[in-house]
């Protein structure tokens, strides 16, 4: 068997590596905002959460649940507690799930409790509570705790607020 060799010039080589870097960077950021088709999309959604969350020092504001914390008790009515209002401190904030979307309940230094869609406005990254702030870790948009509005763009719409009541020392959607 024969093998032909082909020479190819420097700059078709740097070309070619180029295009190459460029196509593998693009499908990066077209699959880290769930611009992916089926569930490629979600499962980078929840890829890009679970690094931003490993990201975070012992120190971190954000509160990590356990299973056993996401285990929700029934109320009376049948509805489930997002979680214990003892088990988020003031300053911090949990994730959960509304609706089977990914969801975060923050405690407010003020006592108050606010939860939002977890779903960046931009371009559907799931953000994470850092500094008292929502943050998302694709493009940098940064939201309000307090009333989930944009402190810094790109994205240029609020997050949804998922409204939410404390009964009985737990807190509800309401």
């Amino acid at each position: 068997m024969k093998v032909l060799k082909e020479k190819i010039s420097r700059e078709r080589f740097i070309r070619l590596g180029s295009a190459i870097g460029v196509s593998v960077a693009g499908a990066s950021v077209i699959s880290a905002c769930g611009g992916g088709s089926g569930s490629s999309g979600s499962a980078s959604s929840t890829a890009a959460s679970s690094s931003a969350s490993s990201s975070e020092s012992p120190s971190s504001d954000a509160s990590s649940s356990s299973a056993s914390d996401t285990a929700t008790q029934e109320a009376s009515g049948g509805e489930q507690a997002i979680a214990r209002a003892s088990e988020v401190a003031p300053g911090s904030a949990t994730k959960f799930e509304d609706s089977g979307n990914p969801a975060i309940l923050v405690h407010l230094d003020s006592g108050d409790f606010a939860a939002y869609s977890a779903i960046c406005t931009h371009q559907q990254c799931t953000v994470a509570y850092r500094g008292g702030q929502l943050a998302c870790p694709c493009h940098g948009s940064i939201f309000d705790a307090a009333n989930g509005e944009v402190v810094n763009p790109p994205a240029q719409r609020p997050l949804t607020k998922i409204p939410v009541e404390v009964r009985g020392g737990e807190v509800f959607r309401a």
